[in-house]
């Protein structure tokens, strides 16, 4: 009965919000309208219209400006319904335990986890060696990279055999598009090897090789597979293989018994 009457009260406060919502809709003015430029391309033997194409150009001034627009028409449509948005955000993040650790894992003589910590926006990656009373090394603390960034994320996260070594992934701007580094855990020093819109990445057994895959820039497919030793420049990694048809993506990881595949 509590749960029911918990809904039935949750639907009320939406009803309320959403006649609040429309008695405000003459208010906030008239929605802004994206322009259309008409546009045809040809894909899979056929010709795909997109008008609203040029939507997706993140440097124009003029996506910028429209898609401020939309937000301010948003806060405005939305700015009767804050209390209740305030709330809801409130009673949602209570059920949430924001100091946590994820379950971890064992890989060579190390354990890895994540954890969280109340407060901070992004994880921190950690090791442990021989057992978790062991003392905690911090491996990546995203908090401390999203200083001056607008967003964060960490995509491929991989040590190499030795656990001398990590190569992760990274991208600052949300649009999945993640760049490759290469971290001495010995040092903590970031080395200067890198590359970009890498999709996987799979150490060799040697360590010191790496393997892995880049997108398109134009479709986003993941179709490549480089090798790279470490040292050597970007640009001169080998092409270890291409995958052509546009049905396929490609990836590369390490087997279960350790191989590339």
């Amino acid at each position: 009965m509590r749960f029911a009457a918990g809904v039935m009260a949750l639907a009320v406060c939406v009803g309320v919000a959403g006649a609040q919502v429309a008695a405000t809709a003459g208010d906030a003015g008239a929605p802004p309208v994206a322009k259309r430029v008409h546009t045809e391309k040809a894909v899979a033997g056929g010709t795909l219209v997109d008008d609203y194409g040029w939507l997706r150009e993140r440097t124009r001034p003029e996506v910028k400006a429209y898609l401020e627009q939309e937000n301010a028409y948003a806060e405005r449509m939305l700015l009767p319904i804050r209390p209740l948005q305030k709330a809801l955000y409130d009673e949602t993040l209570s059920h949430i335990k924001q100091t946590d650790d994820s379950v971890p894992y064992r890989k060579g003589g190390f354990w890895y986890y994540t954890r969280t910590v109340e407060g901070k926006q992004y994880r921190v990656y950690c090791r442990r060696k021989g057992s978790m009373t062991a003392a905690e090394e911090v491996l990546l603390d995203l908090n401390q990279m999203a200083v001056g960034e607008k967003f964060m994320a960490v995509g491929e996260f991989g040590v190499s055999d030795d656990g001398n070594l990590l190569a992760y992934t990274t991208d600052n701007v949300g649009f999945r598009q993640y760049t490759m580094h290469v971290k001495d855990l010995r040092t903590g020093r970031v080395l200067p090897d890198t590359a970009a819109r890498v999709t996987s990445v799979a150490w060799a057994a040697d360590g010191k090789t790496l393997f892995y895959g880049t997108e398109d820039a134009t479709t986003k497919r993941s179709d490549t597979i480089w090798r790279h030793v470490l040292g050597g420049a970007a640009g001169a990694d080998a092409k270890a293989y291409e995958e052509k048809d546009e049905r396929f993506n490609v990836g590369v990881d390490r087997t279960g018994m350790g191989g590339i595949c």
